[in-house]
């Protein structure tokens, strides 16, 4: 009776890490992948800095934008009694009703703001919060620590982090592009430049190393010849 082992052609793709071996084969790949690995060890520091600083600028965005970017124009309560008496139940199901809400000839439904600055309504209508789903599918938002250390991430990694600078602008602001400067200036361009440049002096050091052996293994070829 055969013992029934199952598909095992998954275990196939593990054929892939044959390529490994070129890794030892090529000096120059080995001193590279040497440099990665060697470099997690003294990135240490670096990447608890760094994710303690997208902490805080998460923790920021989370205080200063929570609901923001949910911010919508909707029609002012009509006062023909259309929908009734104006109580708290009759409001709250025509704010709820998208139908009400302000839709631009492109048919989307632009954020808005009441601070100086923020993209206004029309007349007729008012900018409520906490109406529809955040932008983007309901991925770029504020909310929770969770999407806010996203959005952090997104600005300090600068994926397509100019949407996200104009749609809080548009919601709050444009003095709020300061919170932007200090993650770009602070987070991109020091902490990311700072994790390349340790990789960088890793390289260094191993491609030095590598030089140095290389160097002694051909004075001592000579010394036995």
């Amino acid at each position: 009776m055969g013992i029934d082992l199952g598909n095992l052609a998954a275990l196939r793709t593990f054929r892939v890490l044959r390529a490994l071996k070129t890794v030892a084969i090529v000096p120059g790949l080995k001193t590279i992948v040497g440099a990665v690995i060697e470099s997690v060890k003294n990135l240490r520091d670096v990447i608890i800095l760094t994710m303690f600083s997208l902490s805080v600028f998460a923790l920021m965005g989370l205080q200063i934008y929570m609901g923001v970017l949910t911010q919508k124009c909707i029609k002012n309560f009509p006062t023909n009694s259309s929908w009734g008496n104006l109580t708290d139940e009759n409001w709250e199901r025509f704010v709820s009703n998208e139908t009400n809400w302000y839709v631009d000839e492109a048919g989307n439904m632009p954020l808005c703001g009441n601070s100086s600055g923020a993209g206004q309504c029309l007349p007729g209508y008012t900018c409520l919060q906490g109406y529809g789903d955040n932008p983007n599918y309901g991925y770029t938002s504020f909310d929770s620590f969770g999407w806010a250390l996203l959005s952090a991430f997104r600005l300090m990694t600068q994926d397509y982090w100019e949407n996200l600078y104009q749609l809080v602008l548009r919601s709050a602001g444009p003095w709020h592009m300061l919170f932007f400067i200090v993650i770009i200036f602070l987070g991109s361009f020091y902490l990311v430049n700072l994790i390349l440049a340790i990789v960088a002096m890793s390289y260094d050091e191993l491609q030095k190393k590598a030089e140095e052996e290389e160097a002694a293994e051909e004075e001592a070829i000579r010394v036995c010849e």
